[in-house]
């Protein structure tokens, strides 16, 4: 038998397996034998989901955001963000769902929907006639992040829209998408 495998046995200290942790926290918070699945305070593996729908009816052409504030399916690590849209409560990586539907007395005109996630912009366009726009996506989103929508549309337009954000997993860092 080896010495070292000797001192394993013993239950002597093994600084060494502390120090590959790749989890920053955990290396320099516990004093614990390092694993790899150590999470840091911020992170667990509870749902985090949130359903928002509203409606709206444009005046002016000029891009307005949309006030998602009716909360379907709620979630403690999900809130409904005082503006309209939804607070990331608990980071991690996270399913975003909008979809829309606009409506007119006139023709249908296009609308321009952009999505903000934490700094992320997406833009997605509903022809004229159609009305309809979807988009999915995934992003890693902080704690405190809030997902919006604006549109942009003429004035008259109806919209009903709805925004779905799920956690996929909390388990990846910000630096896993880059």
């Amino acid at each position: 038998m080896s010495y070292y495998y000797k001192k394993y046995l013993k239950g002597s200290p093994d600084n060494n397996r502390r120090h590959r942790c790749n989890n920053e926290w955990h290396r320099h918070h516990c004093k614990r034998r390092c694993d790899d699945d150590c999470e840091r305070p911020d992170f667990d593996d509870r749902p985090a989901f949130g359903t928002v729908t509203g409606a709206i009816t444009t005046t002016s052409t000029t891009p307005v955001t949309l006030p998602l504030n009716n909360l379907v399916s709620p979630s403690r690590n999900i809130s409904v963000a005082p503006g309209g849209g939804l607070t990331i409560l608990e980071s991690g990586k996270y399913f975003i769902t909008f979809t829309a539907t606009a409506s007119s007395t006139l023709p249908i005109p296009s609308v321009t929907y952009t999505i903000n996630a934490g700094g992320f912009v997406q833009t997605v366009t509903s022809p004229a006639g159609t009305g309809t726009a979807t988009i999915s996506l995934v992003r890693y989103l902080r704690r405190g992040d809030t997902v919006t929508v604006t549109a942009t549309t003429a004035a008259g337009t109806t919209i009903n829209a709805t925004l779905s954000v799920a956690k996929i997993s909390s388990r990846f860092s910000e630096k896993d998408f880059h």
